[in-house]
């Protein structure tokens, strides 16, 4: 595909095709679009490889598209670790990778992969310190590797100015259960701040697709959307982030250059649930991504990410998101189901009616790059045998493409600032949140709840539960019960030869990990501490359900991490 060369309408909502955009990546010239990001300019002309990884020198490429990892941060001549997923291009912008030696195709530090076995997992608490004085020798080259961009010194920071907000209610989160609470508050006379970080208001609504047929997310958006932005009750903020929650509702939203300091009445955060990786080997590797990352872009650019694709799931979502491909003219060659069951017959046939085969009780065991190493060009199926375990015989499929989904976790980080705990039952492979603060609900997604109808009425369920702490309604809704499964219970697959990573921000493999609990780190806030993991730039979407997972094969106390009498384990942010 090249840049120009895009998908048809109405794919692409947030591009504008008549207005082309000339810019600069590594000293080559590229072309985009009005609305395009720096990644999805990139992708659009074939250029996936968009940085090196932090510790290995990997080549990197978007996983997310929604700015949740660091695989994108980007340097720009005034500022470095700029997030190429959020960025929109600009005429004239010149962007470079980051984190490399030479050039970003040819990154003579690249072979610091093979010196691994001398890096293990916390060798610099153990290292450099003796015989006395040599750290005077190590600091040098250390600091000379040690971070990912440039600083511009000359720079001097602009004005920023702040701004005040009341109101009854604030939602946080513009997707479908927060577009349903304001609509819900607004109507019985509350009135609502409604914030989201996204251009588009809906969240998913806007990239996702809900049914097979495919019609029902943009009836829904369309919906919810004109309700809101019709009532004289909801003022809507975009492309504003709430950063933090203080004591009594008092929301910092950062906006632009401005700083609007909210005090709500009552808070409803929506935020969502990121996306969770597949632990297997060359998880990292260019063209693997995320089942929602390739629905961005096609959704919102108009770009078909591959030409031969293997989607790898443990939920429903997957087969949607390859129906959509298949229709969009990618060709999916195999589903790959983790579960036993598979997906409902629907679904199914639906997929097989477009020429995609399914195998269940399977994994990715193995991502194989091609020759320059810059890019996937093969998979390895393999059948699970059991828990992590797989068949020793399996099938290579060509692809160009991988999309993934072992399930979703909660965007807590805001309420557990707040004194909220986040909880994981291993039984049911589910998240939960509770102890949240006085005057704040969730809804949706955060909540577990998933099933589309379920979110909305999940969303109206908590702006009554505020609106009767308002006085403005008499009694709550009844709790929204969801029976949707999202979560594959173990989607880690350890291989031999290692390089499967749990944490692609800080580059730890799943044997770091192990490696940690053998070394006697028994709690999770431990284990996070000594191996970094979760700990990167986006430390918010990587500690997730595998970095937990993996203490009862190095250390059995560790493997109860925090575990409660009745089988949940609790984390901290």
């Amino acid at each position: 595909m090249s840049a120009l060369d895009r998908l048809p309408a109405p794919m692409g909502s947030l591009i504008n095709r008549n207005k082309k955009i000339n810019f600069e990546f590594e000293d080559y010239r590229y072309m985009g679009f009005e609305g395009d990001t720096i990644a999805s300019a990139l992708i659009a002309n074939d250029q996936w490889l968009m940085s090196r990884s932090f510790k290995y020198h990997r080549p990197r490429a978007p996983l997310t598209m929604a700015g949740q990892d660091a695989n994108t941060l980007v340097q720009l001549p005034e500022e470095p670790n700029v997030l190429a997923d959020r960025t929109d291009i600009k005429k004239g912008m010149c962007v470079f990778g980051q984190n490399y030696s030479g050039t970003l195709e040819d990154d003579a530090d690249d072979k610091l992969g093979y010196a691994g076995r001398f890096m293990p997992v916390g060798f610099y608490y153990r290292a450099f310190y003796k015989p006395k004085g040599i750290w005077d020798k190590w600091e040098p080259f250390i600091r000379k590797k040690a971070g990912l961009g440039f600083a511009d010194l000359t720079f001097r920071p602009s004005y920023y100015d702040k701004a005040y907000g009341f109101c009854d209610l604030a939602v946080v989160g513009a997707g479908y259960a927060g577009l349903a609470a304001a609509i819900q508050a607004a109507e019985a006379g509350a009135k609502v701040i409604l914030i989201d970080e996204n251009k588009q208001l809906g969240g998913a609504l806007t990239y996702h697709r809900f049914d097979v047929e495919g019609g029902l997310a943009e009836s829904t958006l369309q919906s919810l959307v004109a309700k809101v932005e019709q009532h004289p009750n909801i003022q809507v903020m975009t492309e504003a982030v709430c950063n933090a929650w203080f004591a009594d509702n008092y929301l910092p939203v950062i906006q632009g250059k401005r700083m609007h300091k909210i005090r709500a009445k009552q808070c409803i955060v929506a935020s969502g649930a990121f996306e969770q990786h597949v632990v297997f080997r060359n998880n990292d590797l260019p063209g693997v991504v995320m089942s929602s990352a390739a629905m961005r872009l096609m959704k919102h650019y108009a770009i078909k990410p591959g030409d031969r694709a293997v989607v790898l799931t443990g939920n429903d979502d997957c087969y949607l998101a390859a129906i959509e491909m298949a229709q969009q003219g990618v060709t999916v060659s195999l589903i790959v189901d983790m579960r036993k069951e598979g997906a409902s017959s629907e679904l199914s046939d639906m997929a097989k009616s477009l020429g995609i085969a399914i195998k269940t009780n399977s994994t990715v065991f193995e991502a194989v790059s091609s020759h320059d190493k810059k890019h996937l060009a093969a998979v390895r199926v393999h059948s699970i045998a059991e828990q992590g375990k797989v068949a020793r015989n399996g099938v290579t499929i060509p692809c160009d493409l991988l999309c993934m989904s072992a399930g979703y976790m909660p965007t807590y980080q805001l309420l557990c600032q707040g004194g909220a705990k986040l909880q994981y039952d291993d039984a049911s492979a589910r998240f939960t949140l509770t102890g949240l603060p006085k005057g704040v609900a969730i809804a949706g997604s955060v909540n577990g709840v998933h099933d589309l109808d379920a979110v909305i009425k999940d969303g109206q369920r908590a702006a009554q539960e505020m609106l009767v702490a308002l006085g403005l309604a008499d009694k709550p809704f009844e709790t929204v019960t969801c029976t949707k499964n999202t979560n594959f219970d173990w989607p880690i697959f350890k291989h031999p030869k290692g390089k499967e990573f749990v944490d692609l921000d800080e580059d730890l493999q799943a044997k770091d990990i192990i490696n940690a609990t053998r070394l006697g780190y028994r709690d999770i806030q431990l284990v996070k501490r000594f191996s970094t993991v979760g700990m990167g730039a986006f430390s918010r979407s990587s500690l997730s359900f595998a970095d937990g997972a993996f203490g009862g094969e190095g250390n059995t106390a560790y493997c109860e991490r925090n575990r409660r009498d009745d089988g949940a384990s609790t984390f901290c942010s």
